[in-house]
């Protein structure tokens, strides 16, 4: 099963490369990551690999701890960690939404920031 999940995010990862992505796109796509990240390092959830917040391992550890997901993700896509929460954060707030705003003229991030403020439903589908 941790095979499985590794192809995914090699698969994922090269996606994120990719320079013709778009904000929605990204998004989607930070969120499978983090996912199948979670499966594959579930130490890391929710600000729980060693070190987390200090920036180094604790002094007892004897390996190498998992990189969080931010950490590990920034690595792999060549992109800022802040850009990678920004990802995950707006796919988090939009879920579903990021399809139908997927290639139209919504799908920029500042575009994606507004509607993930707006009140959830009734406000999105109205625009």
């Amino acid at each position: 099963m941790v095979y499985e999940f590794g192809k995914v995010l090699a698969e994922i990862d090269e996606n994120l490369i990719r320079r013709d992505l778009t904000p929605s796109q990204r998004a989607k796509l930070g969120a499978r990551r983090k996912a199948a990240y979670l499966e594959v390092h579930p130490e890391t959830g929710n600000g729980k690999a060693p070190g987390a917040g200090r920036g180094k391992a604790p002094k007892n550890a004897k390996f190498a701890p998992s990189p969080s997901f931010v950490a590990d993700t920034a690595r792999a896509a060549g992109r800022s960690k802040r850009s990678v929460e920004m990802d995950v954060a707006r796919a988090m707030a939009l879920g579903a939404d990021l399809d139908r705003v997927a290639g139209t003229s919504l799908d920029k991030g500042v575009e994606l920031d507004t509607l993930a403020k707006m009140p959830q439903p009734a406000a999105r589908r109205s625009r």
